[in-house]
């Protein structure tokens, strides 16, 4: 439930004539009345969408006076859809509650992962507390979407390539990559696996793996089926757990995927993906038994995180009956910036990151690799 609560006030020094208004939203959460930061607030018809700062707060100024569709969305929170009426030269004040989705810990079945014959949105009437799950981890992406499109931001990362072989890896290179948010996304269903160009003109195969924004893209929804995992407790806090599996009608590798969600706060705290259909790999790559990648986020400001950590193992198939060694890449964030700040976030920030050297072996236990597929 949420309530829309619209005043309009007299705006000093402007004329009617002008024809447009000022729309001041306050977002709080029904059951506590506390301010919801980094809740988005949006009118469809005129393509604007806005976060709230720390206080629940935005203004959007020069609205053409008329009537306008509004929805409000935050995760953890049921959204809100309803009307606002601008009036020219004024302020129109909405105050908007909205009521926690509170994350059902029981009565669900934790199901194995099964085949996916018919990929979608769960069916909200016959598995309302899964149907509920997806839409809370569909706004951790949207959310990210959002922040990507409208504060855009370079990011360095440290990356160590090596190879694992009897948990160990052997660190054989280690460099820092710079890059843009906008350079992020660009999930095309059965289409993660690609050849491109490479130096020389030679032919190099990469994995394109989603990133969170790519999750809430209405083509991933409707290429893969989800269900509820089970419980997990990490330090303080328990999180859900949501399975995601690549529809059977992928003839072509895609992605199936584990999802952790914050029961108390709904956000998303660990990504693992892992490659479907390595049997339809090229030939040349038919060494590969799968690529199973782990993420986990950093919250820069309560409530709005970026990727922290990434692990990647290419797992490789014994060879005549011998183990063999497989590929690792690590990432870590080691520091970003804005363009301009989001509501309330610092414009940048730096890390510590591992002092990894050239030539130098690791213990497996000593990384973020847990969970990261299997080596049988």
């Amino acid at each position: 439930m949420a309530v829309l609560l619209a005043v309009t006030l007299a705006a000093p020094g402007r004329s009617a004539a002008q024809g447009t208004g000022t729309l001041s939203v306050t977002v709080t959460a029904q059951q506590t009345g506390v301010a919801l930061p980094y809740a988005v607030v949006a009118l469809p018809e005129r393509t604007v969408e806005r976060f709230t700062d720390a206080g629940g707060r935005t203004t959007i100024i020069a609205l053409p006076a008329g009537s306008y569709d509004i929805a409000v969305r935050r995760i953890g929170f049921a959204p809100y859809r309803g009307r606002v009426v601008i009036e020219a030269g004024t302020v129109t004040t909405a105050a908007i509650t909205l009521a926690q989705i509170p994350v059902q810990l029981t009565g669900m079945t934790v199901r194995p992962r099964e085949v996916c014959t018919k990929p979608g949105m769960p069916d909200r009437a016959r598995d309302p507390a899964v149907f509920d799950v997806v839409e809370l981890l569909r706004e951790n992406a949207d959310q990210f979407r959002l922040l990507t499109s409208q504060y855009p931001f370079r990011y360095a990362t440290q990356r160590i390539f090596g190879s694992l072989a009897d948990s160990t890896v052997f660190v054989q290179a280690v460099d820092t990559l710079v890059a843009e948010s906008t350079s992020l996304g660009g999930y095309r269903p059965g289409r993660v696996v690609r050849d491109q160009r490479g130096a020389g003109g030679r032919t190099e195969t990469t994995m394109a793996i989603p990133v969170l924004s790519d999750i809430a893209a209405p083509s991933f929804i409707a290429n893969h089926c989800f269900h509820f995992g089970g419980i997990v407790t990490e330090g303080a806090e328990t999180w859900v757990r949501l399975d995601v599996r690549a529809a059977d009608k992928l003839r072509s590798p895609d992605v199936h995927g584990t999802f952790f969600l914050d029961s108390a706060t709904a956000q998303l705290r660990r990504m693992e993906l892992e490659m479907s259909r390595p049997d339809r790999l090229p030939r040349r790559l038919q060494g590969i038994r799968t690529v199973a990648v782990a993420t986990t986020f950093r919250e820069i400001t309560p409530g709005l995180s970026l990727v922290d950590r990434v692990c990647a193992i290419n797992w490789q198939k014994p060879f005549q009956g011998r183990g063999r060694s497989h590929p690792v890449e690590l990432q870590q964030l080691a520091a970003y910036r804005f363009d301009a700040a989001p509501p309330d976030a610092p414009i940048e920030s730096a890390y510590d990151t591992p002092a990894w050297r050239q030539r130098t072996q690791v213990p497996l236990g000593r990384l973020w690799c847990d969970g990261v597929g299997a080596a049988s």
